[in-house]
């Protein structure tokens, strides 16, 4: 790997707009000023770009963030109210480690910000059987000194009466998952990244002039042209738009319909902290937080969802389901309400891993996202991952090896 050297950027910072010139304030951050032309560029401010941006930052680099809806928008993965942290990942020994850690500077951000963004929940999976996953799961937390516990049916009873245990043998119980803020997290992130001198840019940014090898320019739809020694694509279902030749059939774009259900005003039971997140019935599901209702995630994965014009509807059949499913699964919200539905794009690779890696035929870009459905509790950790390969520090070959651009692609659909 080539190394780069970067401008040390001391003490510079933005003087930004409000709106008008492009340029969206979230917090309170302070007005500043730097120069025209940053050291970087991180397109995308979702929880992989939002974080890799705020770590360069923190490095002392200048670094500009730019989003064409903004920080946990709608459209985007990081949109939405909550995702889970949690370390339970099989054999994928790499994100349980991640996790892990992820978890704990989640707590320090959330001290040093005083924002309340997650909620202690611990997670049951419910099984009709002990898997192979769920034998996979307990093995690699027992090596990393994760707290973790197989139930059987009769304690299962005693602690979750509010579940409806039909067909189900055992448990796997590991108290240290929790419910994060979602899009709160990712404005968080963007206010700590302008506080630090950071510039966030509202706009779309197309990939323009390229020389030698090297992509010189990015042009924004104010009208602006912005030049950068690296530039850096988090865009998450945009990358298929962005990059068709080299992830068109990389990345597949799915759908995945949210529901949120309500819970009974005399019932706490499935209420936080009385209720840990949970797997059961080929659904996930948190509790009830801030009176949003429980919410409930079928594995019914459709598609495709385009980022920007796909409508964030479900359909009476998916709606007709969940109810069908939550009468039956929690016999204590049979002719509950569905207080609110959602759809979200998920952008998988391959083999479910995410993706860190130079643009094949550009140098300085880097292709940094394929999510794959668990991507927000790692923001957080792959972001100081990537701000170290960017600009070409020690990291971890195992990680770069897992998170290499791969030539297994996706039949093409239709």
């Amino acid at each position: 790997m080539k190394r780069r050297t970067f401008l040390q950027l001391a003490g510079a910072s933005i003087s930004a707009p409000i709106f008008g010139g492009g340029v969206e304030r979230f917090g309170d951050a302070p007005s500043i000023q730097t120069s025209p032309s940053p050291e970087i560029v991180v397109v995308g401010a979702g929880a992989f770009g939002g974080w890799t941006a705020l770590y360069l930052r923190e490095m002392g680099h200048s670094v500009r963030l730019v989003d064409a809806y903004g920080p946990g928008n709608a459209r985007s993965s990081s949109g939405g109210e909550t995702r889970q942290i949690r370390a339970s990942y099989g054999d994928r020994e790499i994100y349980s480690r991640w996790a892990v850690e992820a978890l704990s500077r989640w707590q320090a951000r959330e001290a040093e910000w005083r924002r309340r963004l997650l909620y202690p929940t611990g997670q049951i999976t419910l099984s009709h059987e002990w898997t192979q996953t769920l034998h996979d799961t307990k093995r690699v937390l027992d090596r990393l000194g994760v707290e973790n516990e197989r139930v059987e049916r009769t304690e299962l009873e005693y602690r979750y009466p509010q579940f409806n245990l039909d067909g189900v043998t055992v448990g796997h119980w590991v108290p240290s998952t929790g419910v994060l803020k979602c899009r709160a997290g990712c404005l968080a992130v963007a206010d700590a990244f302008r506080a630090q001198g950071g510039q966030f840019t509202l706009a779309r940014a197309t990939p323009e002039s390229r020389v030698g090898g090297r992509l010189q320019t990015v042009t924004l739809s104010t009208g602006e042209t912005v030049a950068a020694q690296a530039f850096v694509f988090a865009c998450g279902p945009w990358h298929v738009k962005m990059f068709p030749e080299i992830l068109g059939n990389r990345l597949r774009l799915n759908r995945r319909a949210i529901f949120f259900v309500g819970t009974p005003d005399n019932d706490d039971r499935l209420s936080f902290p009385n209720c840990p997140t949970f797997v059961t019935r080929g659904v996930y599901g948190f509790p009830n937080v801030d009176g949003k209702g429980l919410k409930l995630g079928p594995y019914w994965d459709s598609g495709p969802l385009d980022p920007d014009t796909g409508d964030r509807t479900v359909t009476r059949d998916e709606i007709q389901r969940i109810h069908e499913w939550t009468d039956d699964a929690f016999p204590s919200l049979a002719g509950q309400p569905l207080l609110e539905t959602r759809v979200s794009p998920r952008t998988n690779s391959f083999d479910e891993h995410f993706i860190v890696d130079r643009h094949p035929a550009l140098d300085n870009v880097w292709l940094l996202g394929a999510g794959s459905g668990h991507g927000y509790k790692h923001g957080i950790m792959i972001g100081d991952y990537v701000a170290h390969r960017v600009t070409a520090q020690a990291t971890d070959p195992l990680l770069d090896a897992t998170f290499k651009l791969k030539n297994e692609t996706f039949t093409p659909l239709g």
